[in-house]
């Protein structure tokens, strides 16, 4: 029998972590799926664990946006020595496909975190969809990557960074970063984050 277990940030990266983590701690056998849509979406869309810094949700309102960062879930899950972990997005099918392929021929605890752009909770056109996808990887936001043996290996790192801003001016939860002026501060460090992780890649 092959178990499944399919859910959303609010779990993952949040209230169900601790079950998880003794699950992987007992090197039980199962494929977990988050659908990482980055808040509550099914209760308005408040924030959670995930829900990146100065984002706008339904309970973090002000010109700042959200104070939080998005938990690093991805490498709490390495911390434990499991046997996959791996993030994927929708507008990258291939990279995604190969992936999914690898997990499932693999035995023990296997994580699968999909970013999961939310035309509803994160106030785009749905036909925008792709795009906002493909821009969260070409920035450098959403690092396509998998650890398997011990190791993180960057599965389609971005040639030729696009500044952080041309994803993030898509989604009206990040409208107040530009509008009725720009927020140059707050660019700056979301802008900057990004290019420390990505300086710190060998």
């Amino acid at each position: 029998m092959q178990v499944v277990t399919l859910t959303g940030d609010g779990a993952a990266y949040g209230m169900g972590l601790s079950a998880t983590s003794g699950a992987i701690e007992r090197n039980l056998d199962f494929l977990y799926i988050c659908y990482d849509n980055e808040g509550y979406g099914n209760t308005g869309q408040q924030y959670s664990d995930a829900t990146p810094h100065a984002a706008r949700t339904a309970i973090s309102r002000g010109m700042m946006g959200f104070p939080g960062y998005k938990k690093p879930l991805f490498d709490i899950w390495a911390a434990h020595r499991p046997a996959y972990v791996a993030t994927v997005i929708g507008a990258e099918p291939l990279d995604l496909a190969r992936k999914i392929e690898k997990a499932k021929k693999l035995k023990g605890p296997r994580l699968i975190i999909a970013l999961s752009p939310c035309p509803t909770g994160w106030d785009f056109d749905p036909r925008e969809s792709v795009a906002i996808g493909k821009l969260a990887v070409k920035s450098g936001i959403w690092p396509l990557k998998e650890y398997v043996d011990g190791e993180v290996v960057h599965t389609k790192p971005p040639r030729k960074r696009v500044p952080v801003e041309e994803y993030l001016q898509k989604q009206g939860r990040f409208a107040h970063l530009f509008q009725p002026q720009r927020n140059e501060t707050l660019l700056a460090e979301i802008q900057g984050r990004v290019d420390a992780y990505w300086e710190g890649i060998p």
